[in-house]
C-alpha cells in the first residue's frame, strides 16, 4: 500500500484554497451543494475541460471534449451496500444534457453511442457500490459516469478489484475512491460522431478509513491504494475500436480474484500520466 496523505489539503472543503479551485470550473451541476457532498474527501484538480456533476452517489468531473469523466469520486461504506439488486438501465444524463445543449455545446452521451464499438459501457463508480435502493443503483448508470473499457478489463480484473474494496467495507472499512481514465496513448474514439474518446489505461485511488471515520481523520499514516490498469485485451493487446467481429470474450467463472495486484503503483505515478493533480 502507498501511505501518503496530507490532513490539511484533504479538507478541501474547509480550505482556503477552494476559491482557486472553484474558478477552473466551467459549472457544478446536480442535487448536492459541491462544498457539502460527502462523497469526496479533496477536490482533484486537472487542467482540462471540467464540468463538475454533484449528487448524492458521487461527484463526476466531466470533460465534454473526451465526452467521458475526468475523474469520478465517491464514498463507500456499509450502508450503501443493500439487496437492490442491479437496474441495468444505462441512461443519458439529463442534467447534463440540458447544460449542454443550453450551451450549444453538444449533447450528452446516449447509451446506443457504444453499440458497434468493442468496448464495453464501463462504470467507474460501480453498480455493486449502490445496491442500497434503486434510485442510487441507476443513478451509477448514467453514461457520465462510463468510459470504454474492454471486456477484459471491465468484467475481468477491474471488478476483481471492486470486490476486493468491498470485502474491505464488509470487514468495518470505509473507503473514498476515486477512478478515471488514462489518455498517455492514442487508442481512437467511438461513438456516433467517433468523439468519445477510448482510455488506453484507467486509474484508480483508495483511502481506507475505519467505518466510524471520516474523512478529516486522513492523516498521513492513512492507507491507500493506487492502481493503473491497462485498457486492452487479455493478451496485452489493443482492442479495435470497432469491427465486424470484435474479439470474443468469455467471463471466466473462477480466476484469480488478486490479479489485480500487479497493477499496483503510486499515487504520483497516477498524477504524472492522468494530468490530474490529487493536491497531496
Amino acid at each position: 500500500m502507498n501511505i501518503r496523505m496530507n490532513k490539511v489539503v484533504l479538507s478541501f472543503l474547509v480550505c482556503i484554497s477552494a476559491s482557486s479551485a472553484f474558478a477552473k470550473i466551467e459549472a457544478v451541476l446536480g442535487n448536492v451543494a459541491l462544498k457539502s457532498n460527502p462523497n469526496i474527501a479533496s477536490l482533484p484538480t486537472t487542467n482540462e475541460s471540467e464540468i463538475i456533476i454533484s449528487r448524492d452517489q458521487y461527484v463526476i468531473s466531466y470533460n465534454k471534449n473526451h465526452r467521458s469523466p475526468n475523474w469520478v469520486s465517491w464514498k463507500l461504506e456499509a450502508s450503501d451496500l443493500g439487496n437492490s439488486g442491479r437496474t441495468n438501465k444505462f441512461s443519458q444524463d439529463s442534467d447534463l444534457e440540458t447544460y449542454l445543449t443550453k450551451k450549444n455545446q453538444g449533447h450528452a452521451v446516449a447509451p446506443e453511442e457504444y453499440a458497434g464499438s468493442c468496448f464495453d459501457r464501463g462504470h467507474q463508480i460501480p453498480s455493486a457500490d449502490r445496491t442500497d435502493n434503486r434510485e442510487d443503483n441507476q443513478a451509477t448508470f448514467m453514461m457520465s459516469n462510463m468510459i470504454p473499457q474492454t471486456p477484459y478489463l471491465n468484467r475481468v480484473i477491474w471488478e476483481h478489484l471492486e470486490n476486493y474494496e468491498r470485502t474491505l467495507v464488509r470487514s468495518g472499512k470505509k473507503l473514498y475512491i476515486v477512478a478515471g481514465p488514462i489518455f498517455d496513448l492514442d487508442f481512437g474514439a467511438i461513438g456516433t460522431n467517433s468523439d468519445i474518446l477510448v482510455p488506453s489505461k484507467d486509474f484508480k485511488v483508495i483511502f481506507i478509513l475505519d467505518a466510524d471515520q471520516t474523512a478529516a481523520d486522513i492523516t498521513a499514516n492513512t492507507p491507500t491504494v493506487a492502481v493503473i490498469m491497462p485498457n486492452t485485451l487479455e493478451d496485452g493487446s489493443q482492442s479495435p475500436v470497432e469491427s465486424k467481429s470484435c474479439p470474443s470474450f468469455s467471463s471466466p467463472k473462477s480466476g484469480n480474484m488478486n490479479d489485480w495486484q500487479q497493477y499496483k503503483t503510486s499515487i504520483s505515478d497516477v498524477e504524472q500520466l492522468s494530468g490530474i493533480s490529487f493536491n497531496l
